[in-house]
């Protein structure tokens, strides 16, 4: 019992040295100023970096704004990552933990973690190249595929250096491990072509009906910002009974091929009823045969 009884006041006796318990309250202070003035610094860099590329806007020295918004994402990430690493080892260091040795032994699992996470280190590797090399930027609009299958379609909301999230034009968002992407369609980058179609009664004089078309479309130009050039008449696709279809194409600004196609359809149904235009009827043709059926002239 008296064995049980020293045992006990060694253990309990480091708990009531009064110095100790100053300490531990004294580090617990400094720990919560310490995140007190991380939280403030973090803050301050990112805006400080938003500020930076708004000037770096200004003056005309940036070449794409969503390329802005990808890199600022960016370095924020980096700038709290760096932060908050410096803080914990702080405050490890002030309650008396070795970081050193921790970091020692970090390296020499990380080579046997390493060998485990192939996966991840592949993502940060695969989402240095994209935003390094521009693949694509927060805001454009793209398609994924793996092995040759889609996995997804729609809007990029943010790249980090492990996964991409991109959003859907029906709303569904989707989070990639950027290894898995092996194949990125990027319809931001360059102009999209609107092609369309536009059908008319066969009985019309078709080339009337495009000398008609063309002033019409230069004037659509100046109506739509998203046109980069005149529309232009390719030609008639196709005639058949009562019917005759002309094929239109109009070059836009990226990923507006859609909308463009539809305002224009109704723009070019408009005109053309008030041209007099007359628009294709469906035709049935019926054939009468005598009662007693066909006969052989002799």
């Amino acid at each position: 019992m008296t064995y049980f009884n020293d045992f006990l006041q060694e253990v309990v006796k480091p708990f009531t040295d009064p110095v100790l318990w100053t300490t531990i309250v004294k580090n617990i202070f400094w720990a919560i100023v310490t995140i007190i003035c991380a939280i403030i610094i973090i803050k301050f860099a990112h805006k400080f970096i938003e500020q930076f590329f708004n000037v770096r806007r200004r003056s005309n020295l940036s070449q794409s704004e969503k390329r802005d918004i990808t890199l600022i994402k960016l370095l924020q990430n980096i700038a709290s990552y760096v932060v908050w690493f410096i803080v914990i080892t702080t405050i490890l260091s002030n309650f008396g933990i070795k970081v050193e040795s921790i970091i020692a032994g970090a390296g020499v699992a990380g080579i046997a973690i390493g060998f485990g996470a192939q996966t991840l280190v592949k993502d940060i590797i695969t989402g240095f190249f994209i935003i390094f090399e521009n693949q694509f930027d927060v805001g454009d609009y793209v398609r994924i595929n793996t092995t040759g299958t889609k996995v997804a379609e729609g809007t990029v909301q943010s790249i980090g250096l492990r996964s991409t999230r991109i959003r859907s034009f029906t709303g569904e968002l989707t989070i990639l491990p950027n290894g898995t992407m092996n194949e990125i369609v990027n319809f931001s980058v360059n102009n999209s072509v609107a092609v369309f179609e536009v059908s008319v009664s066969s009985d019309e004089n078709l080339a009337e009906v495009e000398q008609l078309l063309e002033p019409y479309l230069e004037s659509l130009r100046e109506k739509y910002e998203e046109l980069t050039a005149i529309p232009e008449i390719l030609g008639v696709e196709m005639v058949k009974a009562g019917e005759a279809v002309i094929k239109i194409a109009a070059e836009t600004l990226p990923n507006n091929h859609t909308k463009i196609a539809r305002l224009l359809r109704r723009d070019l149904k408009g005109f053309l009823d008030k041209q007099g235009i007359k628009a294709p009827v469906p035709r049935m043709i019926m054939y009468n045969q005598p009662k007693g059926g066909p006969t052989d002239e002799q």
